[in-house]
């Protein structure tokens, strides 16, 4: 396996690993306040890459118009809907859900672009989307202690059936967010560069909403910040760093540089390399039902892109 080829594999690790950190540190700052946070740290991290590499160039700017909606998409507002179906479904559920965003970028196609679907294709829409339920209906151990430490990975706080939608749209958004910014890395623009510009987008937008409403309707239910501990703004740091400057820029690195089918097949993983991790860091072995659909969801993406 070649550099380029593992970085779909090490895109799906880095996800995987702030996916996993995520929920405490929601619990910390809250939603909305947790990827506030953690997207202006990116952000900055990223232009100062771009800045000091000198690749703001004029194929970047010829499409700052759709990489701002791209990043408005697939950052402002997807970024905020995953985290929203991790806190309330857990990081295994959401990230399967998640992985839906293969046969959405085909359904897409097909109504936008007039793509026709090929048998493999519908096959493999219909594998996703069945791995997806089974994770969700038969995902979870029934004899889960109450007092593990696996609980707050696997409860579900509120409507089962609302995290779902807050998933799935997240996933809907971060397949628009990734059509828009496509003719601007077509056309040439440094990847690092891109993702600046859609980061920077993002990161106003969630300090504009965060300080118009998002704060004075939550500022009595959440903790001050002072209250927060620095480990927590350290973990919330870690996550925009290695979720977004390195899983996101390395994924674009690997799809302009080698075999697109490949690079995405092995960032789709994600389901599959979230389970062992729970397993080891809850001590609770995951229902064969994750397992079954974690694989259907991976089979069925890898069918998507290779075929």
């Amino acid at each position: 396996m070649s550099l380029v080829e593992l970085s779909g594999l090490v895109a799906a690790l880095c996800w995987t690993i702030t996916s996993l950190m995520a929920p405490k540190l929601i619990i910390d700052f809250g939603i909305f306040r947790f990827n506030t946070l953690r997207i202006v740290m990116s952000s900055i991290v990223l232009l100062l890459i771009a800045m000091v590499t000198q690749t703001f160039d004029a194929s970047l700017w010829a499409h700052k118009g759709q990489l701002i909606i791209s990043g408005l998409i697939g950052i402002f507002i997807g970024d905020t809907l995953l985290f929203s179906s991790v806190h309330r479904l857990g990081p295994r559920r959401a990230g399967v859900l998640f992985a839906t965003n293969a046969p959405m970028s085909i359904i897409i196609a097909w109504f936008i672009f007039d793509e026709s679907l090929s048998y493999i294709e519908l096959f493999a829409c219909a594998l996703v989307t069945s791995g997806a339920m089974i994770a969700i209906l038969y995902g979870k151990r029934k004899n889960l202690v109450e007092n593990s430490k696996a609980t707050p990975l696997e409860e579900t706080r509120g409507n089962l059936w609302v995290g779902v939608a807050i998933a799935l749209s997240a996933a809907l958004c971060q397949v628009f967010g990734a059509i828009l910014s496509k003719p601007a890395l077509l056309a040439g623009a440094d990847p690092m560069a891109a993702s600046a510009i859609r980061c920077t987008a993002a990161a106003l937008a969630l300090l504009i909403a965060y300080n118009l409403y998002f704060h004075k309707q939550n500022k009595t239910a959440l903790f001050s910040w002072k209250a927060i501990s620095f480990t927590s703004y350290l973990g919330a740091f870690a996550t925009g760093f290695i979720g977004m400057v390195i899983g996101m820029s390395i994924l674009v690195w690997g799809i302009g540089n080698g075999d697109i089918g490949i690079v995405t097949t092995l960032s789709a993983t994600v389901p599959v390399l979230i389970l062992p991790i729970l397993w080891i860091t809850t001590g609770q072995r995951p229902a064969i039902g994750a397992w079954i659909g974690a694989s259907l969801v991976v089979v069925g993406a890898a069918l998507i892109v290779l075929y």
